[in-house]
């Protein structure tokens, strides 16, 4: 009896034992590891199909999308499945042929242990097509058991519809991520969060009937709003791109158009640039470069290439990351006498000099061991201080300088935003390179004109701004907001730094800078637009020393009493005979403000002698009688010459709405013509104003002055016609031509 009883309580304490063991492995396998198995079962239940979130788009200040993302297909293949119908080798040929792969790439994928590979993304609709009629058995049911486990995800490709400012919008990579510009800066803003469809398949990876279950809703990223303008940033890249073939640049260009009162940039522009849709592609940037096609200019650099692989990649490389470098912010120069502008306003407002104050040029100024010139080697003599910053004399801002003194200057330097990054939402900004401790008496005398320091053309456009929109430095802003579906997420004001100098001392200097444009005199009259205010500075500086190498510039703003727009052409190493920032450069920043004026509705304002050059319109005169149509195109203040006996005008040239100056020709025929009359135009490159009129007149045509440039100073020359010498053309013929001054600064 008590073996018996033993035994039953051995057996009952055994069955509690493996009880609780149960319990404890049921636990531990249903708490424990139950997320992870229930993952695993999931798994092998279920397939996820990835649906990639729409990168968010970017916008131009007006709501033009500048980059925006569209759904496109990844075509993924399940190797198992394959494997298990023996399609391998009949997909991969089929996938390579149409998605343009090697067999052998395919089908290293196709038979992976595995069951998910990507075998190329973001196809084309085309090729998208190609695979869904196989799917859909338009190709026979055979090859479509094939493709079994072949099918889509939905992925998201970038396009750049404009490609225009590249260097501010930069580029994403394989992945949609960003790479470059705002697209790098902005990454996080403008990535959304991915979704997904979850499937039921087989243990062995195969879709089953009615397998949906759930769906997992892609979010897209939010939108950012720059400052830039679609139009303005097109004016700038177009005269740039111009300037790069003219001015013969070797190391680009680079431009600035800036609301002076905010600092929103309206457009930046490096050129020669690329296109945002091919970024690696660096035959075009090396075609803008060089003024030849794409193939032409690629078989000229690949030539100079190192045959060495690994040299060849990285000289591309290095040729890509110079295609992709923002000059605007990322180069430092000296600029020259652009600096100018800094260095009066911080003398007018230390009260240093006056508008009177008497200075004497003689070409030069001796400072310490160092005789530094002149661009007027002869000198310009005696000149009040208005006058030496007309003339951008030298030796006036050297001795300006030494007024305010070292420690005043360093002081301004700083105060003017030029020894810190202005902090813009770009990647890539550089700083300056500037004196750390004091100024020696030659440091001071060279940095009054621009010389022995460095600065970014992003510090130079924003310190100048403050000097004419009241004293305020800025701090540059290119993003206005960032937005999703729910409205503004941040939203960007403009932003005071610094008060630099007075309202009055401002005022004084957009005066002063007006005058350098309007006066015949003055170093940046080729800037000058009728009916525009324009004030500004030229700028031709060194780059290195002895090495002959030049950057001009020109700075200009405009309406100059109360300046809506600022505008900074920098030009890098133009190889031309003149390289003066007011022979090359101040024409293209006249014609930029001009255009971007006129876009933003600025209403011309003419001076009397202005308004008496204007353009007009010519008349109707077909149908009226001799008499009245002399009447008419005196109206005008037109001439007329009438051709033939009848009484009545059958026809006339230019043809009425033609746009023609006053005094301009006006041909009324009385009797039908039996063929065109057609009349040579001449060449008046190089003539003056009244050497290439009369040319013209002669030549049975009409003469338009066109471009920037005063016409009434002396020494203007004609440097381009609208229509090329040696063409034939209709008789009246409005011929357009430019004139330019020869410039020294």
């Amino acid at each position: 009896m008590n073996r018996l009883r033993k035994r039953t309580l051995v057996f009952f304490a055994v069955f509690v034992l493996c009880l609780i063991g149960l319990i404890g492995r049921i636990v531990y396998w249903q708490v424990f590891r139950g997320p992870e198995l229930r993952t695993r079962g999931e798994s092998q239940q279920t397939s996820s199909t990835n649906v990639t979130a729409d990168r968010g788009t970017i916008y131009d200040r007006n709501g033009n999308a500048l980059a925006e993302s569209a759904a496109v297909n990844t075509v993924i293949c399940n190797p198992e499945q394959l494997e298990k119908d023996e399609a391998a080798e009949v997909v991969s040929k089929y996938l390579s042929d149409i998605l343009g792969l090697e067999y052998e790439e395919v089908y290293e994928k196709a038979t992976k242990s595995n069951r998910y590979q990507r075998i190329k993304k973001r196809i084309s609709v085309e090729e998208t097509a190609e695979i869904e009629k196989i799917k859909n058995g338009e190709l026979g049911d055979e090859l479509k058991d094939k493709f079994k486990g072949v099918y889509f995800e939905t992925d998201s490709k970038r396009y750049y519809s404009f490609s225009i400012a590249p260097h501010v919008i930069g580029f994403t990579g394989y992945d949609n991520n960003g790479l470059q510009g705002i697209e790098k800066t902005f990454d996080d803003a403008l990535t959304g969060r991915a979704g997904a469809i979850l499937s039921t398949r087989t243990a062995s990876g195969v879709e089953m009937e009615y397998q949906y279950e759930e769906q997992q809703v892609a979010q897209s990223g939010a939108d950012v709003v720059l400052t830039i303008d679609k139009t303005i940033q097109h004016y700038l890249e177009k005269y740039l791109e111009t300037a790069i073939q003219e001015c013969a640049l070797k190391e680009g260009a680079a431009g600035i158009i800036m609301n002076p009162k905010t600092a929103e940039i309206y457009a930046m522009v490096t050129k020669p640039d690329f296109n945002l849709n091919t970024p690696n592609d660096v035959t075009q940037f090396i075609g803008q470069a060089y003024g030849l096609d794409q193939q032409e200019s690629f078989e000229g650099y690949d030539s100079e290439l190192p045959e060495d692989e690994e040299k060849r990649n990285n000289a591309i490389a290095a040729m890509r990351n110079k295609m992709w470098r923002n000059k605007a912010i990322s180069d430092t120069y000296e600029p020259g006498s652009t600096f100018k502008i800094l260095t009066a306003a911080m003398a007018l407002e230390e009260n240093a000099v006056s508008l009177d104050t008497p200075f004497y040029c003689p070409g030069y100024k001796q400072v310490a061991d160092r005789k530094i010139r002149c661009h007027k080697t002869e000198g310009h003599g005696a000149e009040s201080f208005l006058q030496g910053v007309q003339n951008s004399c030298n030796p006036v801002f050297m001795e300006t300088a030494a007024l305010v003194g070292a420690e005043k200057f360093m002081d301004y330097f700083k105060a003017f935003g030029l020894t810190e990054r202005t902090d813009i939402e770009l990647i890539g900004e550089s700083g300056s390179i500037y004196y750390q401790n004091k100024l020696s008496e030659t440091d001071l005398a060279t940095s009054a004109f621009g010389q022995g320091f460095q600065i970014t053309p992003i510090q130079l456009i924003t310190a100048v701004s403050a000097v004419i929109n009241g004293g305020n430095l800025m701090k540059p802003q290119i993003v206005k907001e960032i937005r999703n579906e729910n409205g503004v997420v941040k939203s960007y004001q403009p932003q005071v730094v610094n008060k630099v100098i007075s309202e009055e001392t401002s005022k004084m200097m957009r005066e002063i800078l007006e005058t350098v444009v309007s006066s015949p005199n003055g170093g940046g009259k080729n800037a000058y637009i009728k009916g525009y205010r324009i004030g500004g500075k030229t700028g031709t500086s060194e780059k290195g020393r002895n090495n002959n190498k030049r950057i001009a510039s020109f700075i200009g703003f405009a309406p100059a009493d109360d300046p809506q727009l600022i505008c900074l052409i920098m030009l890098d190493e133009p190889q031309v005979a003149n390289r003066y920032g007011g022979t090359i450069a101040a024409p293209i920043a006249g014609k930029v403000i001009e255009e971007s004026l006129e876009y933003l509705g600025v209403e011309r304002q003419y001076t009397e002698a202005e308004a008496a050059a204007v353009s007009v319109n010519v008349p109707e005169l077909r149908s009226l009688t001799v008499d009245a149509a002399k009447a008419e195109t005196n109206k005008y203040n037109l001439s007329i010459t009438v051709k033939g006996k009848g009484e009545t005008v059958v026809d006339q040239l230019p043809k009425p709405g033609t746009s023609v100056t006053e005094g301009s020709t006006v041909i009324a025929y009385t009797e039908e013509q039996s063929g065109e009359m057609l009349v040579t135009v001449p060449n008046v490159a190089g003539m003056s104003i009244e050497a290439a009129k009369k040319s013209i007149e002669n030549a049975g045509l009409n003469f338009e002055v066109a471009g920037a440039g005063l016409t009434n100073s002396e020494g203007a020359y004609a440097s381009k016609q609208s229509i090329a010498a040696g063409e034939k053309v209709a008789a009246a013929t409005v011929i357009s031509v430019e004139f330019i001054h020869k410039s020294t600064d």
